[in-house]
């Protein structure tokens, strides 16, 4: 521990992503946000940009809808009644504060604001005890340590519907025909992609083809379990419509719609069937390997 440099573990870089994300590519501190081809910044953000890159004092994060409904909470409860974060202005609450996963800060700023964020969250969930209650206090916890977060709408997709905050932009080049196959298997090199999926979502296209996280059967990595069946690779243009199951009626989409959750799907189909590969390969003894692709998630709320 005498040879430990404390200076130096100050300056590494702590990424923080729910456990309901999976990587498409790597996050790194060393992009030049202002340069790359592969970061979206909502065109607000842009007049306001605070760092090119990770540095002491400038967390970054992915732009969330939380907008300044944390600066409605009763913050000399929360925070002091001489915290800085009372201060905020509406306009800057909206502009740097609105953070979700994936956070990223140096070491030193990512201890600071844990240390204020778990404070924080059991006194923000006392008035407001609904979801996001952990995630408002993540941003009064910056607020309070006046870290304002460089916003960047491209680090995440996931919510299909959205008109904007996410990195769905950067897909819109993909041709149709090919969106599927590339979605199993994401090359950033062939095309830019977003960093993270969080798949807190229901994704479906048609009647068929369907992926909810909660519908994923808790003995999915058994040995004799199967795979899951992977959608045709003309997914994209093949439906105008998606009906999960349990809705009663369709809804129609149109073709950004049906691109965005053809990625979807293309994707967590197969990055499941990659995990639970990998895992079976491994532990499974052999020759009890089950490594068909035959467990069709929409006949499993019919069980």
């Amino acid at each position: 521990a005498a040879n430990v440099d404390i200076k130096t573990m100050e300056d590494d870089v702590v990424i923080l992503i729910d456990p309901d994300m999976a990587l498409l590519r790597p996050i790194t501190r060393y992009a030049d946000i202002t340069t790359a081809n592969d970061v979206l910044i909502g065109p607000r953000r842009k007049e306001h940009i605070l760092s090119a890159k990770v540095v002491h004092g400038t967390p970054f994060a992915q732009t969330y809808g939380l907008g300044a409904q944390w600066t409605t909470f009763n913050l000399e409860n929360i925070a002091g009644k001489d915290s800085p974060a009372i201060q905020v202005s509406q306009e800057e609450a909206g502009l740097y504060f609105p953070a979700g996963p994936p956070y990223i800060a140096t070491a030193k700023d990512m201890y600071q604001i844990a240390l204020k964020w778990t404070e924080f969250v059991p006194r923000v969930h006392a008035e407001y005890s609904h979801l996001l209650a952990e995630m408002y206090a993540y941003c009064i916890a910056a607020a309070h340590l006046q870290l304002k977060h460089q916003l960047v709408d491209s680090y995440m997709v996931s919510n299909t519907e959205t008109n904007g905050g996410e990195g769905w932009d950067l897909l819109d080049e993909i041709p149709s025909e090919e969106l599927c196959d590339f979605s199993a298997h994401p090359e950033p090199s062939k095309h830019p992609v977003p960093n993270v999926v969080h798949l807190c979502q229901r994704y479906a296209m048609g009647e068929d083809w369907f992926f909810g996280k909660r519908k994923v059967p808790h003995d999915f990595y058994d040995c004799e379990k199967p795979l899951l069946e992977l959608p045709p690779s003309n997914l994209a243009t093949k439906y105008t419509f998606r009906k999960p199951p349990n809705q009663k009626e369709p809804t129609e989409l149109n073709l950004p719609r049906a691109r965005r959750e053809t990625f979807m799907l293309c994707y967590l189909h197969t990055l499941m069937n990659d995990a639970a590969t990998h895992y079976k390969q491994k532990a499974c003894p052999a020759g009890t390997a089950n490594l068909n692709k035959t467990m069709h998630m929409v006949d499993l709320f019919n069980k």
